[in-house]
């Protein structure tokens, strides 16, 4: 596995899931989430736009691994002008509200646009062994890991139509009511 991850990436060990029911977010802190997938690319351009109102930016590549091999991601933090400088490059966007649920472990991803609807949980751990051993919450569905469907690219490729057909077809999931 050593080999299959590029020089100064590290691997990513994480899920995904598909809702049963949503939790209470009242009280939970959050951040909201711009990401444009430049066109042509594996690159993720990402805005932070934290509470307090202070921002971060990063450029992100996400490797896939082998079979059951993790992904491997390295992330470059940007300035602000180096951000709009890429954020000029051609490419789809997306956007959500990241609850952390628990700290750096579960967060969920409330989407905006036209993914309004989708609410994603995501765990993330620092090896399969303890990804494997984390029990998701009793509120947790469908595990939509391996679904390319709920992969961040082709999500900023979908329309709401596609995305209310895909969320049809699996009859295991909860949208969010559009206040």
């Amino acid at each position: 596995m050593a080999n299959s991850i590029p020089k100064y990436a590290r691997p990513e060990y994480e899920r995904r899931f598909l809702l049963s029911d949503i939790p209470d977010l009242s009280g939970i802190a959050s951040r909201l989430i711009e990401d444009l997938y430049l066109d042509g690319t594996r690159l993720r351009l990402r805005k932070i736009i934290c509470e307090d109102g202070n921002e971060q930016y990063k450029l992100c590549k996400k490797y896939p691994g082998p079979s059951a091999d993790p992904l491997a991601i390295v992330n470059i933090y940007l300035t602000s002008q180096e951000y709009d400088l890429l954020s000029a490059l051609s490419g789809k966007g997306v956007r959500k509200r990241r609850y952390n649920i628990a700290l750096s472990t579960l967060c969920l991803d409330v989407f905006e646009g036209q993914l309004d609807g989708l609410v994603l949980c995501e765990i993330e751990a620092e090896s399969a062994a303890v990804l494997d051993a984390i029990m998701p919450p009793p509120w947790v569905g469908r595990d939509v890991s391996n679904d390319a469907f709920f992969a961040g690219g082709n999500l900023a490729l979908i329309d709401a139509a596609q995305l209310t057909t895909k969320l049809s077809s699996l009859q295991s999931c909860v949208r969010r009511p559009t206040p």
